[in-house]
């Protein structure tokens, strides 16, 4: 008996290697991501700007222009435009620090293969005093903004003139975030994901380096049911998130790429491994071994820097 509806994904026409740039921005599904791509070897750049939600915020921070327009509150400055991680007492200590990671993203995204990005609603917040909508409201009064829909035109619109600015070769993979956003409204929340989805659906037939990846269908569809989702009942469990991360892995991942992720899979395990005291220098000689294996020819067109160091440092504990 079949328990589930299962889909099949078409694999992606140009495939992510152990080389590739990749740049994941959007909601808290993104940072998921690019979490788990930050773990291989591929040099990856993770929601520089924090979490995102809407289209327009995402293009806005991508285009590298910062505006001076910031808010005050409880003795801090913060950017409308950006999360919460952006704050400084000082209005040019914050914009300094905006412009220094603009001008880093900006730099890698030009330069990327992948560029990953999970829409997460379709509502923004027009601020009355700044005359434009914003990325966040930073707890400022209620009553200066006003709650907004965005029409898939206008969602479309603005994504075009982002794709204009990349290299035609920056291959674009679009999401629409599985998370539920409860607080809009059951009703209205599936309004604002339809709405993105469409939007999505017809920027990935307008461009041949734009592909969509159906995580959001994953979840509706192939997990629906609560024992997949954390205990609010809105956000995807890890086993919800592995499952999917399986299939984005089978989508975008070359052969060689899916083979070195059992092997760092496997190195990932032993490092997590807790010995007992006894078998500690056992366990010690197990992680050099591993050190070594990975420092010979046969990784040496591999970055294995990143695992290495992990290697290393669990070899340094087992010392303490």
């Amino acid at each position: 008996m079949n328990l589930t509806t299962t889909f099949s994904i078409p694999t992606a026409p140009v495939s992510m290697n152990h080389r590739s740039r990749v740049l994941t921005m959007g909601s808290c599904f993104a940072a998921s991501m690019g979490s788990r791509l930050s773990k291989l070897p591929l040099e990856v750049m993770t929601q520089p700007w924090g979490t995102l939600f809407h289209p327009f915020a995402i293009t806005r921070a991508l285009s590298g222009e910062v505006s001076e327009d910031l808010y005050e509150h409880g003795g801090y400055f913060l950017h409308p435009d950006y999360h919460s991680i952006f704050t400084a007492t000082s209005s040019a200590d914050l914009l300094e620090d905006i412009r220094s990671v603009a001008h880093e993203a900006s730099t890698f995204a030009a330069s990327s293969d992948f560029l990953i990005l999970t829409w997460g609603t379709s509502f923004s917040y027009f601020d009355k005093h700044l005359n434009k909508s914003v990325a966040n409201c930073h707890k400022m009064p209620a009553d200066r903004f006003e709650k907004r829909l965005s029409t898939v035109d206008d969602i479309v619109r603005d994504f075009s003139s982002l794709l204009s600015s990349l290299p035609s070769t920056t291959q674009v993979v679009l999401t629409v975030s599985p998370v539920r956003h409860t607080k809009d409204g059951m009703m209205e929340n599936q309004v604002s994901k339809s709405t993105l989805r469409v939007a999505a659906d017809i920027v990935s037939k307008q461009f041949e380096n734009v592909h969509y990846f159906p995580a959001y269908e994953i979840m509706l569809d192939e997990l629906r049911d609560y024992r997949f989702y954390e205990a609010d009942m809105i956000h995807p469990n890890e086993q919800a998130q592995d499952y999917i991360w399986e299939r984005f892995m089978a989508t975008y991942f070359d052969q060689e790429l899916q083979t070195i992720v059992k092997k760092w899979d496997s190195i990932y395990r032993t490092l997590a491994h807790r010995p007992h005291p006894a078998k500690l220098i056992d366990h010690r000689r197990v992680l050099e071994v591993l050190l070594a294996e990975l420092n010979t020819e046969k990784y040496q067109e591999i970055d294995t820097c990143k695992i290495a160091e992990y290697v290393a440092h669990e070899i340094k504990n087992t010392y303490i």
